[in-house]
């Protein structure tokens, strides 16, 4: 039996995203400081850039996307499970992001963290809502940003390696979510998936 078939809904919505889009780019950056977002975290391996590349196939468009958030004011930071500080360090510094390795999401002291890190820069705190995290894993990213507060986005995982090893534990969370009809990554009667913005509800998805 699934850990999750013996979750109540209130602890499965734990895994529900308050976005989810396609990729990185599909999400609507302009709601997200609407609704008072400062801080973008996101993880890092196969969701800016695929776990089986190195980090020197980092994408042009990932930077300059990087370039166009930070000129929307927001500040960026990489939460990463790799262990590999130095991985993650070379992404951050294409990126001009400050970073965090060997995070142990969903630990939600990395979040912790970073609001020390802004109270020191600017003198002033930042709450949870103030905050958004982005990344591939409900049960790692999601789950993560959902447990402290912060606005949670789900983007599609960019490679083929992590799929592998996660797809079984993926495959029965989204079972149970979508039994007990509290998420669902698919249309019902169209194909393709249910992607949806800040300002939509997943209560609205087509069961």
């Amino acid at each position: 039996m699934s850990i999750y078939e013996n979750m109540s809904d209130d602890e499965l919505r734990k895994y529900v995203p308050d976005v989810y889009q396609k990729t990185i780019f599909g999400i609507d950056y302009k709601q997200l400081r609407n609704a008072g977002i400062k801080v973008i975290s996101f993880d890092v391996d196969d969701t800016i850039i695929p776990l089986e590349k190195p980090a020197t196939f980092l994408s042009a468009d990932v930077i300059l996307k990087f370039q166009e958030l930070r000129n929307m004011g927001f500040e960026l930071y990489l939460i990463s499970n790799n262990i590999s500080e130095h991985r993650v360090r070379k992404i951050g510094e294409k990126l001009g992001a400050d970073y965090i390795p060997d995070a142990e999401k969903p630990d939600t002291r990395n979040f912790d963290m970073i609001r020390q890190q802004y109270f020191r820069k600017h003198g002033t705190p930042i709450q949870p809502k103030e905050m958004a995290h982005i990344g591939n894993s409900m049960r790692k990213d999601v789950a993560f940003g959902n447990t402290y507060g912060v606005t949670t986005c789900l983007v599609r995982r960019l490679g083929e390696f992590g799929g592998i090893i996660h797809h079984h534990k993926r495959h029965e969370l989204r079972k149970v979510l979508k039994d007990r009809h509290i998420w669902r990554k698919h249309h019902k009667h169209t194909h393709g998936d249910q992607y949806y913005q800040l300002n939509d509800t997943p209560s609205a998805q087509v069961w």
